[in-house]
């Protein structure tokens, strides 16, 4: 039996405080749910493995503190996010009208990283051929000398 390739995806929970973003995680996870309100300090996180087609995924599913206090430790938890849920109360229309805050939030993080691991790329790229660039000059300017 050939063996599957699995891929790691990052997925981060967003929404306001209370909004049910830890039930949501852990019924989808463990089956289990908690009448037990309890708030998230920064960021906690489990994983689930799914089967999609031929290909195995695992989730690593990260549920962020909504509070605004904790929303500068956040911003870590963005880097290297594939995607995000976003997450509001159905008896909440302010947690409804600052879901797109969350989206535009997680757009603007993912694509800061997103440009800077870009940018470093392509500078290690460019680093590499400055280096085949010189090594080869000092080839020539070593040929050079011997043949003077």
């Amino acid at each position: 039996m050939p063996s599957r390739r699995r891929t790691l995806l990052k997925v981060i929970i967003l929404g306001d405080s209370g909004v049910g973003k830890t039930s949501l995680m852990n019924q989808y996870v463990n089956k289990k749910f908690s009448n037990q309100y309890k708030a998230t300090i920064g960021a906690d996180f489990l994983t689930k493995e799914v089967q999609f087609e031929d290909r195995l995924f695992t989730l690593q599913i990260w549920d962020t503190a909504g509070q605004e206090r904790f929303q500068s430790l956040g911003v870590a938890f963005y880097r290297g996010a594939d995607c995000c849920v976003l997450v509001y109360d159905v008896n909440s229309m302010k947690s409804f009208d600052n879901l797109n805050n969350w989206r535009e939030e997680f757009l603007i993080q993912v694509c800061f990283y997103s440009f800077l691991y870009n940018f470093f790329s392509v500078l290690s790229i460019i680093s590499s051929y400055v280096v085949q660039i010189l090594q080869l000059l000092r080839f020539v300017i070593t040929l050079a000398g011997k043949s003077f």
